[in-house]
């Protein structure tokens, strides 16, 4: 059934794009001008995908289900590069305001392509890693984690009367769990710092007394606790960053758009 109806949106995307083609070259053979009709279509695209965000935001409301305008949103959207091409008739814009326009819709399209990309990577990632975990409680459970090896040291130096894990764990293993990444790693994640500690910490086992040795076992599945925290906390702050970024550049290429078409009308010589 999703293979058929990823067949359907992909065949149907297709033949309107080749009757636009058509419809395009044949107005040029007959020394028509096109870039009205492909502005008219291109203008109804990104209202069309612009109330994509609308509908996520009234989900209630009857006009069909999020899957579906999610498959309409990301066909519509790889549609519109043939399109502008169309429009622009394969040339770079030139002026302040064609070029303008330009660099908002290719922004907004490279987003929109980084996006779909990462909404289909980052999840099977996350899910490899640990458990889900909702973006919003990750500072919580931090500080959790962070109290809770902290008392488990305290508790071991108070019990044993050594202080070697002690001066490890203040050395080494604090600022771990106490600070956030930095923005280097929400960038590009990775696992060096934390196959680092479990190094070091593996090193100095061998110096441990018997109930450092249990509480250093704790610490190592705590490491690796909050290391999968910061890597959800990497990852969902990706998404939503993008989200922020492609929404922020659809509206004002709305605008722009749109402003340029009564320009365009203005001083073209179209419908208006």
């Amino acid at each position: 059934m999703f293979i058929r109806r990823r067949l359907y949106s992909v065949g149907l995307t297709l033949a309107v794009l080749a009757l636009l083609v058509y419809w395009t070259y044949y107005q040029k053979s007959a020394l028509g001008r096109v870039s009205f009709g492909t502005g008219y279509v291109l203008l109804a695209a990104i209202f069309f995908l612009a109330l994509y965000n609308i509908h996520k935001k009234l989900p209630t409301l009857p006009w069909g289900s999020s899957s579906d305008w999610l498959q309409a949103h990301i066909y519509v959207a790889l549609g519109t590069a043939l399109v502008f091409g169309l429009h622009v008739d394969w040339r770079f814009p030139t002026g302040i305001l064609d070029l303008t326009l330009a660099t908002l819709y290719s922004a907004t399209f490279l987003s929109g392509i980084v996006g779909l990309v990462w909404s289909r990577t980052i999840p099977a990632r996350l899910a490899r890693v640990s458990e889900e975990v909702i973006y919003e409680r990750i500072p919580m459970l931090r500080s959790q984690l962070c109290d809770r090896a902290q008392e488990a040291v305290l508790e071991t130096v108070r019990s044993s009367g050594s202080t070697t894990l002690g001066e490890f764990y203040s050395r080494r293993m604090h600022g771990f769990f106490e600070r956030t990444r930095g923005l280097g790693y929400f960038l590009r994640p990775n696992n060096r710092l934390r196959r680092r500690l479990l190094a070091e910490l593996t090193e100095v086992s061998r110096y441990l007394s018997p109930p450092e040795q249990v509480t250093c076992e704790q610490l190592f599945a705590m490491v690796r606790r909050r290391d999968d925290l910061d890597f959800h906390a990497a990852m969902q702050w990706r998404l939503k960053a993008w989200l922020f970024l492609h929404i922020g550049l659809t509206y004002p290429l709305l605008a722009v758009a749109c402003l340029h078409g009564l320009l365009a009308h203005w001083f073209g010589g179209g419908l208006l």
